[in-house]
């Protein structure tokens, strides 16, 4: 269990009307130590999240046991589809979340600003519900899934979580995607 291949995806910080893309840190790990790591462009409320996600999972040649995330959307409402990912490489996906989501809120703001919005309603709902997760001395979390039990979930995401709510390969694909931004930003 702690040597699996955990493919931490992190997307990056932009400036919403400017950027018309974010970058996205794919951060291949086994178990909490760091092997790989690919930066991709996303666009900024695109619909190319899933395929740079499958791009990578390509690129590293399949050996990927999980793909985690702290959220469906990154870049804005750029989308991972978990469904299309397991359909394709049999990959389970673990999402990580430190507060629930206002579902109404979101459905509200994807009908509002996209004309696809049903489709993105889809992927977001086809990640099943929320399981409460209590870490030692923390606030909860909370877990999704797809391909994978949510006990099963649970115990990856306990066993990758070292220190805070936060599993490693999240944490470290975090400072990467923001120290990319920042570069960004500065140059």
């Amino acid at each position: 269990m702690a040597g699996r291949r955990v493919l931490a995806v992190e997307g990056g910080s932009f400036s919403k009307g400017t950027d018309r893309t974010a970058p996205a840190a794919f951060l291949l790990t086994e178990g909490i130590q760091p092997r790989r790591l690919i930066i991709k462009r996303v666009e900024v409320d695109g619909l190319d999240a899933t395929e740079r996600l499958m791009e990578t999972v390509e690129e590293l040649d399949r050996e990927v046991d999980i793909v985690m995330s702290n959220s469906i959307p990154i870049a804005g409402f750029n989308l991972l589809d978990p469904r299309r990912v397991l359909d394709r490489f049999g990959i389970p996906s673990i999402f990580v979340l430190g507060e629930r989501p206002d579902q109404e809120a979101v459905r509200a703001a994807l009908k509002k600003h996209f004309r696809d919005w049903r489709k993105r309603v889809t992927v977001i709902e086809g990640a099943g519900g929320f399981h409460e997760l209590s870490l030692e001395g923390e606030n909860p979390v909370l877990v999704e899934c797809v391909g994978v039990k949510p006990a099963e979930a649970m115990r990856v995401v306990r066993r990758l979580t070292i220190f805070g709510r936060v599993p490693e390969p999240l944490r470290i694909a975090r400072i990467v995607a923001r120290a990319v931004s920042c570069a960004k930003a500065e140059s």
